[in-house]
């Protein structure tokens, strides 16, 4: 009984069966030496996930001592001790579904291939919660570092009954005699297990690459907007995964879905690859930290979507309503957001934690430059580099990693506009920075506001005459000042109701050696490539950021935050959170809507 919850739960993904041990586990090897699955839990959660003492058995019995576990879970969500698997456990945590620090990508590859290369008897498995994004992008970051392109399993251990019936007969089509009389042997496409694995997932690059993105400097569009620089090796990677993470589509005319499935974080390898061929933006992750960082000011966002209709317009009314007045909404009575206005909140991980991981990867890099490896020369105290004692403890990870920073509302009568496209309206929100001052003003005081020459109510629809900043300028009219190369989430509400979010660096999508103080740059994102867009986030057709380079003397705004446990005090706490819908909050359209299949997972992502 237990088996069949565990594999509803695990849904499309694939599970691996072990008939000697006769245990069914969430897991897969995506090669003979890098293993993904599922948390082994205990307890309750023991029911439905992976059994802990299962895990270990399986993995005892199939590699003894030579294995060894990575683990994406923060302690704030799930953890273990690292005795539970004899100490051989390295942590690096970060918030579910969504886009880590850049700089685990790299340290994450590095231990991975030091631990393999020792031995070719030695697995690396790879864990988060469901044991698909967060472990697949950990993965792929590894498999993309590789010097030699990467395969599917070839060992009869490492693949399921029907995966090693395909392995032999592979090997078999290789050794069979031609029907050529003249006993020639012309050439003829080779058929592998990949291509059997991933065909019916075949994409071209540019739809596997993560972001279809422009950048438009001066009029004129410019390649460094596009990140596929490398998209047949970064196709490879993602299909080799998802052919091995997924399971086989139960009809032929239906797709396989993909393992790395959020944007953000298919994103996230497409920089990694970029860095990997030595093409990653100017001075990213400079050895010489003297250097300032280029700084660009976030102008303005632009945000277009399709007509609501009446009733999910309703829907979004009620959805405020109820959020506004339960313990989940922790706007503290923000009637104006009642309304549907759009506005968005910018995030960021810690500072300091950035920072050190950053120096991290700076000190395990190697000598050579190459991303992938680790150094090999010891450092002062006659030691070899490691990042595997970083997260050590829950310095990190105890509380919320990524932290708001600045929010960007609609500024003056222009800012919503109403566009037609073919025979459909759309609607177009110009959003601006917004002060905390005046964000508190638009919460108590639009409800009370009036417009008697234009007859607008206040519980309509956001409209060019009724804005919920009409009353408000912006807190730096020029715009937001941000670190080019560090990473912003741009997470999307239209009121408390959460309708999209994506995660971006600005150095990989804006030229930025080409920009002078002052030149302004684009970024068009399409619903496509935003994260969980359920709900009202349907109707989201794309986003459209703008930056213009600034002086690199210019402070950033805010000034730097950092953890509460770190030595600076964290000067973005006050602002962090106190406003910004989370969890069920941020997803009562989901469930008026009945969008089942994104709920849950929705649910858990705008949790963090």
């Amino acid at each position: 009984m237990t088996d069949v919850i565990r594999r509803f739960v695990s849904g499309n993904k694939a599970r691996f069966k072990d008939k000697h041990l006769h245990l069914e586990l969430d897991l897969v090897y995506v090669t003979d030496q890098v293993i993904v699955m599922g948390y082994p839990a205990i307890g309750l959660e023991g029911l439905y996930r992976n059994r802990r003492d299962d895990a270990k058995k399986f993995l005892e019995h199939r590699h003894g001592k030579n294995y060894w576990v990575f683990n994406f879970c923060p302690v704030r969500e799930n953890s273990y001790a690292p005795t539970v698997f004899d100490g051989r456990v390295s942590r690096y945590p970060f918030p579910d579904h969504h886009a880590p620090p850049l700089a685990v990508l790299p340290l994450v590859a590095r231990e991975m291939r030091a631990w393999l290369d020792g031995s070719p008897d030695r697995v690396a498995v790879l864990h988060c919660k469901a044991g698909k994004g967060r472990s697949g992008t950990l993965a792929c970051s590894y498999l993309l570092s590789m010097d030699i392109t990467p395969h599917p399993p070839r060992l009869e251990r490492s693949n399921t009954t029907k995966q090693w019936a395909q392995v032999k007969v592979e090997k078999l089509m290789q050794v069979m005699p031609t029907d050529d009389p003249s006993g020639s042997q012309p050439a003829s496409p080779r058929v592998s297990v990949e291509t059997l694995s991933s065909a019916e997932d075949l994409t071209s690059p540019a739809e596997t690459v993560p972001s279809t993105s422009t950048v438009t400097i001066h009029g004129e569009e410019h390649p460094n907007g596009t990140i596929d620089v490398a998209p047949v090796s970064l196709k490879h990677v993602l299909d080799l995964h998802t052919s091995r993470r997924m399971k086989s589509p139960s009809s032929p005319t239906k797709k396989v879905k993909q393992g790395v499935s959020i944007p953000s974080q298919r994103r996230w390898l497409g920089y990694w690859s970029q860095l990997l061929a030595n093409q990653g933006p100017h001075g990213f992750w400079e050895v010489d930290t003297i250097k300032p960082k280029p700084k660009v000011r976030l102008t303005e966002i632009k945000v277009r979507m399709k007509d609501l209709g009446g009733v999910r317009v309703s829907l979004v009314r009620a959805a405020n309503m109820v959020i506004d007045r339960t313990k989940y909404g922790r706007s503290g009575g923000s009637k104006g957001n009642e309304q549907g206005h759009v506005w968005v909140s910018l995030a960021r991980y810690d500072d300091v934690l950035a920072e050190e991981l950053e120096a991290c990867e700076r000190a395990t890099r190697h000598e050579s430059g190459n991303m992938g490896k680790v150094r090999t020369a010891l450092n002062e105290d006659g030691e070899r580099e490691t990042s595997r004692h970083f997260f050590t403890d829950s310095q990190w990870d105890s509380t919320k990693m990524v932290r708001s920073f600045a929010r960007m509302g609609v500024i003056g009568n222009n800012a919503v506009q109403t566009e037609k496209a073919g025979d459909e309206f759309l609607t177009k929100y110009v959003l601006r920075p917004l002060s905390d001052e005046r964000w508190v003003t638009i919460k108590e005081d639009i409800p009370h506001a009036t417009n008697g020459d234009s007859g607008v109510v206040n519980d309509a629809v956001p409209s060019e005459t009724n804005s919920i900043a009409d009353v408000t300028h912006p807190s730096h009219e020029r715009g937001i000042v941000v670190d080019a190369h560090r990473e912003i989430r741009v997470k999307f509400y239209m009121g408390q109701v959460f309708i999209a979010w994506l995660w971006l660096i600005p150095a990989f999508h804006v030229d930025l050696p080409a920009m002078t103080p002052g030149t302004a740059s684009t970024i068009l994102l399409t619903r496509k490539d935003t994260d969980f867009p359920v709900g009202i986030g349907s109707a989201l057709l794309d986003v459209e950021i703008s930056f213009e380079r600034c002086a690199e003397e210019e402070p950033e705004q805010p000034p730097g935050f950092s953890h509460p446990h770190s030595v600076t005090t964290p000067a973005g706490e006050a602002e962090g959170y106190a406003d910004e819908p989370t969890g069920i909050a941020a997803n009562v359209d989901s469930i008026a809507t009945d969008v089942v299949g994104g709920f849950v997972e929705t649910t858990q992502a705008t949790a963090n």
